[in-house]
């Protein structure tokens, strides 16, 4: 048990450190390193909930740059599709979990590592609407709602500190729709409310140097970007010829 809860609270701490310098990623480093050590089914809402807990020193932090009424339509759309995904995370055997979730690790690091140029020169409310539906189901199911809105808003003639902002003002109001999905679908059992009661200081001491580390690299102007989602889809490749058993 000491041994998975030190395992655990590394993993939460490297997903915490991972969101507060990019200002998403907690569930994308997380679910797939906790899902070797803990049943997927339990490490999905670990980490939604600390996946939303981060989000609340950001957006205080970063108020300024957040693009209100664009945060707001993602967040409507999104409300149905949590309730959606949560019932699929219910109803889905653990290994379509993973190899969903490797698709979607693939998926956008790929986009995130080659897309250029943004392709909106202003957010359109229909598309933010179905954007938010898209990723709401995917953070309830996989535990990660990025994909969808990461693409959307990089697509935007925003400036960095606007899309992280958004972004992670976007995720503070999802996982509350994630959250409530896995609360009427059993999901925050004795053991997750444990487990997240354990990995709390990990989660503490990773989120604080994370936003320390985004500071430092926006001023030397590193590519953090290009290794994180580098990693990630090192990460996503693993899981997906895992569980169709190829390696």
């Amino acid at each position: 048990m000491y041994i998975e809860i030190i395992i655990v609270s590394a993993i939460i701490a490297l997903g915490s450190f991972t969101q507060g310098l990019t200002g998403f990623g907690l569930a994308l480093v997380s679910v797939p390193l906790l899902s070797l050590a803990i049943d997927v089914k339990a490490a999905v809402p670990i980490a939604g909930v600390f996946g939303w807990l981060v989000t609340f020193p950001l957006v205080w932090k970063m108020r300024e740059h957040v693009q209100w009424r664009t945060g707001l339509i993602l967040f409507v759309g999104s409300l149905p599709g949590s309730f959606l995904g949560a019932d699929l995370l219910k109803r889905l055997p653990g290994e379509a979990i993973l190899i969903t979730m490797g698709v979607v690790l693939i998926a956008s690091s790929l986009y995130s590592l080659f897309s250029k140029a943004p392709l909106f020169k202003k957010t359109s409310p229909p598309i933010t609407l179905g954007t938010g539906f898209f990723s709401g189901a995917l953070g309830a199911s996989v535990g990660e709602p990025g994909p969808p809105v990461i693409a959307y808003t990089s697509m935007q003639p925003w400036t960095a500190h606007q899309t992280k902002s958004t972004l992670v003002f976007f995720f503070m109001l999802q996982m509350v729709g994630a959250i409530a999905g896995f609360w009427t679908k059993g999901l925050l059992d004795a053991y997750v409310m444990e487990t997240i009661l354990y990995a709390m200081p990990a989660f503490i001491v990773g989120m604080s140097v994370g936003m320390f580390a985004y500071h430092l690299l926006h001023h030397y102007k590193i590519n953090y970007h290009g290794i994180i989602h580098g990693l990630l889809l090192i990460i996503g490749t693993m899981l997906v010829l895992k569980n169709l058993h190829i390696w």
